[in-house]
């Protein structure tokens, strides 16, 4: 076959430009697991030694699909093992892919970080069905609440929109595992500093009785929502100055002086520690 041998001559982009004229000459190729994997490694190497390995190639999710099919028609298991290996290497770089736009904080991109997440999980759950996806999802959820939280942060009377996705990608790595230190302290002190906002910025001085109760009441409720985070955190680093300062202001917000002097003790003896320490 012709194409064989382009693809052993190495080369691919010819070779790929022929995959075309095989399928409109012979139609039943497009169920041939042999045929499929050999149009698989095609774009296999024009992704690896062409376009070398960019995210943006299109022989990766074009080798992707004929491998998949290929294993979909490959009843002999002649050619499934291959086709498998190469769905694993796959789906390691669509993830690696991910995790590098969050590295990079390239905001531009978040969208296709969720993209090549869940390509990722695709490709992998075909290539190890059963496979744990827990950890790399922490790692993702956590990525993508921070990029949301940084990206609110630079900008925050014009980025509330975020807001719900930076929550909500944090409570998605809680749910996979609630004892992590970071989230739950982001969590405590975004919920913490909402609040806050309410109060120095977004109240107006001459707001109406009515609007002054509602914000209040919305500031209140964020606080509210900050406490739990901040307690969690506290029981991991129960030393730590900063959240048992943030535990002290939330408590102060709700009004509840009680427990804001007992933090604010807490806070002082740690000071003195510290103090006492260096």
């Amino acid at each position: 076959m012709l194409l064989i041998q382009k693809y052993k001559s190495k080369n691919y982009l010819n070779a790929s430009q022929y995959i075309d004229t095989v399928l409109i000459q012979c139609p039943d190729k497009s169920s041939d697991a042999y045929f499929l994997h050999l149009c698989g490694f095609i774009n296999f190497n024009i992704y690896r030694e062409i376009d070398g390995k960019s995210s943006s190639s299109s022989a990766r999710s074009a080798a992707c699909d004929y491998f998949i099919k290929s294993v979909n028609y490959d009843n002999k298991n002649q050619f499934t093992e291959k086709n498998l290996q190469a769905i694993n290497s796959f789906s390691i770089s669509y993830i690696n892919d991910a995790l590098m736009i969050m590295q990079k904080m390239e905001f531009k991109n978040q969208s296709k970080a969720l993209e090549y997440y869940n390509t990722f999980k695709k490709l992998k759950s075909i290539a190890e069905p059963n496979y744990d996806f827990s950890n790399i999802s922490i790692d993702f959820f956590n990525g993508m609440g921070r990029m949301y939280k940084m990206r609110y942060e630079n900008d925050k009377i014009n980025s509330k929109n975020l807001l719900d996705s930076c929550i909500n990608y944090f409570n998605k790595s809680l749910a996979l595992n609630p004892n992590q230190y970071t989230p739950n302290y982001d969590l405590g002190i975004l919920y913490h500093n909402l609040g806050v906002d309410i109060i120095l910025e977004e109240l107006d001085i001459d707001a109406d009785l009515e609007m002054v109760i509602l914000m209040q009441e919305q500031a209140v409720d964020y606080f509210s929502k900050s406490l739990p985070y901040l307690e969690k955190v506290y029981q991991m680093k129960p030393e730590e100055t900063s959240i048992v300062q943030g535990i002290a202001a939330v408590y102060y917000s709700l009004n509840d002086m009680e427990k804001h002097v007992e933090f604010m003790n807490i806070l002082k003896g740690l000071e003195s520690k510290n103090s006492g320490d260096n």
